[in-house]
């Protein structure tokens, strides 16, 4: 899997309206406006997403992707919208060719692939996925992780 592919995968997780156009390397800011869809919940969970996306390849070729300005207002089966500005940072690193190593700043929506996956994190936290988005490690750091599926459920 390409280096660059990878926050793609992720920010496809975390905003799918805005996978095709997040997959360029580097560039200008992308808008990101439209629905998404989370599975992850055991439950459908339907999103509206806007804001603007960028991801940064540095010359080690580790990967910044930012998220200014970004809000997405998050629907369950209980009907009741809840409504996050995820603005923070995610850096990806990889240190061999089948560990990318994430490190999460500010608030950030993260759609991992084990139940209950969708989880709003704050402030720094650390993970582990495979290049196919496996979770090797949950999360650690000095910041929280919030299930929103218990936000969201019947």
């Amino acid at each position: 899997m390409k280096k660059w592919l990878v926050p793609t995968a992720v920010l496809a997780s975390i905003f799918a309206a805005a996978a095709p156009a997040a997959a360029a390397p580097s560039g200008p800011p992308i808008t990101v406006d439209g629905p998404a869809t989370f599975t992850s919940c055991g439950f459908p969970v339907t999103g509206e997403v806007t804001g603007k996306a960028k991801n940064i390849t540095t010359p080690s070729g580790d990967v910044i992707s930012t998220s200014p300005a970004l809000k997405v207002t998050l629907t369950g089966p209980n009907g009741k919208p809840l409504k996050l500005v995820i603005t923070g940072v995610l850096f990806f690193s990889f240190p061999s060719e089948n560990v990318i190593e994430v490190k999460a700043t500010g608030n950030n929506l993260l759609q991992l692939p084990s139940p209950a996956g969708l989880f709003l994190t704050r402030g720094n936290v650390n993970f582990s996925v495979d290049s196919q988005g496996n979770e090797l490690r949950r999360f650690s750091g000095s910041g929280t992780a919030t299930n929103v599926c218990d936000l969201l459920g019947p």
